[in-house]
């Protein structure tokens, strides 16, 4: 028995259980997505993708469609894959949206886990640091929200090539399909030319010109032609800022990703000073502090530019959960690997921080559960005030051009009938009085007064 019991520990230490650990995490992970997005519905920028992209197709034509900027972002992929869903499947489920951007999500904890082992994080390290990133409550904007497609997409794009450049020797079929995922990167989201800056100091790093001018030469040139013909942001412009807050945007960006996978404030600033110190220090191969370097550099850039455009909205939006998301699973390896360098203390240190790392999986998987379930609360709220606007005989002589829900600009009354055709609502009568006030308020008429009872 004893040799048994000797025999299933070390299985269980060593790496191929850690491996069976990682797929017990991911099945797990499957069940706690399905929890949080079953109950999600479309909600605020859903309806830019649904709803205002495509009048825009139809006023405008198709080069404003693809290429129109939105809040500073190309969004040329996401909108082709919202416009081809709704076309497909309509609007009566949310899923057909929503999973994209969770198998988005997973796709991306999958190539941070193979970073990890790459730069040489030890393999139960790597599944305690992935099984927290697959149910990162802390970045749940990007988990639940269907839009976030456009985050998620540059991400995994940007993952893929730094796994995929991260060889020596001359310019490869490798590098040619970098170029091509860079491309990817800048057509989905805002963070492309940010992650294009994270694959220039990786190449730059490992000297490899050559596949520097392949790689990032072409998303150069092309985001220079979008950014000279369709870039605008408005919501930086109506709120510029105080720009000298830049590196306090930055620290709290650092810091609020960092209390985020270590659960414990109090340590993160040990974590982030422990985290520079592994990246920089020479007793690791120059391979892989070159891809910890440019992981942090990334960041680094990311929340600068982040700030440079909304520092207007207040240093606090630094720690948003979808920034979050994209800072935590780029800086996972360094974490993962700062976590393996404890074992230089001794085996019971490094067993320690391994502890905490499960103690931030178990935190993470609870936000996620929370913060989705108050997500989707707000959304099916939303969508039952449509639902009893569409149903009462006011909406027919209400203005409409009128904005029923303050969250969601993008839908005017005049679409609600647009939304029952795809079966995206369907209408109610109000039954009591708190419904219809609702619905008076929603449509800018002044709500009837509430009797009161006379002593």
């Amino acid at each position: 028995m004893e040799i048994r019991v000797r025999r299933a520990v070390s299985f269980i230490a060593g790496d191929k259980g850690a491996t069976y650990a990682f797929r017990i995490a991911v099945g797990a992970a499957v069940i706690i997505l399905y929890v949080v997005g079953r109950h999600q519905w479309f909600t605020r920028d859903d309806w830019a993708y649904v709803i205002s992209r495509d009048a825009l197709f139809q006023s405008r034509g198709w080069q404003h469609w693809l290429f129109e900027a939105q809040d500073g972002h190309w969004l040329t992929i996401p909108i082709l894959i919202f416009h081809f869903t709704t076309q497909i499947f309509g609007l009566g489920s949310y899923w057909p949206f929503l999973i994209p951007t969770m198998v988005a999500h997973v796709g991306a904890v999958f190539l941070v886990r193979s970073i990890c082992r790459r730069v040489g994080v030890s393999a139960w390290t790597t599944t305690l640091v992935c099984s927290m990133l697959l149910v990162f409550g802390s970045g749940w904007d990007n988990i639940v929200f269907a839009i976030q497609i456009s985050y998620n997409l540059s991400l995994v794009a940007f993952l893929a090539q730094v796994l995929l450049v991260d060889h020596d020797g001359p310019v490869d079929r490798r590098d040619y399909f970098a170029a091509a995922l860079g491309v990817v990167c800048l057509v989905s989201s805002g963070f492309g030319p940010i992650f294009t800056i994270g694959v220039l100091m990786l190449l730059l790093l490992r000297r490899r010109g050559k596949a520097l001018a392949v790689v990032v030469l072409p998303q150069v040139i092309v985001y220079a032609w979008w950014y000279l013909a369709w870039e605008t942001d408005p919501a930086a412009d109506k709120l510029p800022g105080n720009r000298a807050e830049l590196p306090a945007y930055l620290v709290r960006g650092v810091t609020a990703t960092f209390e985020s996978m270590v659960t414990v404030p109090a340590l993160a600033g040990i974590a982030i000073v422990a985290a520079l110190a592994v990246a920089l220090w020479s007793g690791i191969a120059w391979r892989a502090r070159t891809t910890l370097i440019s992981m942090w550099i990334t960041v680094i850039v990311m929340f600068l530019a982040i700030g440079f455009e909304r520092i207007g909205f207040g240093v606090p939006t630094a720690a948003s959960s979808r920034y979050l998301h994209i800072s935590a699973l780029l800086i996972a390896p360094v974490l993962a690997l700062t976590v393996d360098q404890l074992a230089r203390i001794s085996r019971e240190v490094r067993w320690a921080g391994r502890l905490l790392l499960a103690v931030a999986v178990a935190a993470n998987a609870g936000s996620l559960r929370l913060f989705g379930a108050q997500w989707a609360l707000e959304s099916r709220a939303e969508k039952s005030t449509f639902e009893l606007i569409a149903g009462s005989p006011l909406a027919a002589t209400a203005d409409p051009f009128i904005i029923p829900s303050r969250t969601s600009p993008n839908v005017a009354l005049m679409w609600l009938p647009w939304m029952i055709e795809r079966d995206a609502i369907t209408p109610r009568v109000t039954a009591n009085d708190a419904e219809r006030q609702m619905v008076l308020i929603a449509l800018g008429q002044d709500p009837a007064p509430t009797p009161t009872s006379t002593p």
